[in-house]
């Protein structure tokens, strides 16, 4: 009695397991593609991106960001303080040169020497007589202090002069000009190259 239901798997199921894995859908259909992988992003190191300074470098461009664009004298007040004393023995000499018996007036002595110093501290901003000195074993101490005073004495002791005529409301003659032009270079170059000496030797110490 076997024979009717091979018959029949026969004539009926076999017709549908072939129509079913006809229309089945195919095993490729359900392969996913492969997904387009998007470009790994570059990782660097940050030694291998960024630019390395010295310490040296980098101190320069600290020093330019904060330092002062105009240096005054209380950047550097005891280079101040020597200058002034400079332009205060400027004035000792030639009021002594000028006194009959050698007497010195202490008045007339800081009254000449009031529109020099004036005229050299009210200008350093400009002429950049107290920015830093440059230091290392290729610096000249004398042909840079005498640069720096050259830079100041140019313009403050003209004004000077021009602020003495004023105040004593008088045309000062060529002589007193020519005379001041020249002592005040000498004696603020000479005690100006003294301080730096001096200073050098200390740091150099330390």
């Amino acid at each position: 009695m076997k024979t009717p239901s091979i018959l029949f798997f026969s004539l009926i199921c076999a017709p549908l397991t072939s129509v079913a894995f006809a229309f089945a859908p195919s095993p490729s259909r359900f392969t996913p593609k492969a997904a387009v992988s998007a470009p790994k992003p570059i990782r660097c190191h940050p030694s291998q991106t960024i630019l390395r300074l010295s310490d040296d470098e980098l101190n320069q461009f600290t020093d330019r960001d904060s330092s002062p664009t105009f240096y005054t004298p209380a950047d550097r007040p005891v280079l101040a303080a020597i200058d002034v004393i400079g332009l205060i023995v400027f004035a000792l000499i030639g009021k002594s040169s000028h006194s009959a018996d050698g007497s010195i007036n202490v008045m007339a002595v800081l009254s000449t020497a009031f529109p020099f110093v004036t005229a050299w501290l009210a200008t350093s901003p400009l002429t950049g007589v107290y920015s830093p000195d440059e230091r290392g074993g290729d610096t000249n101490v004398i042909s840079s202090t005498a640069i720096k005073v050259a830079k100041g004495w140019v313009v403050a002791v003209p004004l000077g002069i021009v602020m003495r005529g004023v105040l004593k409301g008088y045309v000062p003659p060529v002589p007193f000009i020519i005379v001041t032009m020249i002592s005040t270079l000498v004696i603020l170059a000479g005690i100006r190259l003294l301080f730096n000496i001096v200073e050098n030797f200390f740091v150099e110490l330390v």
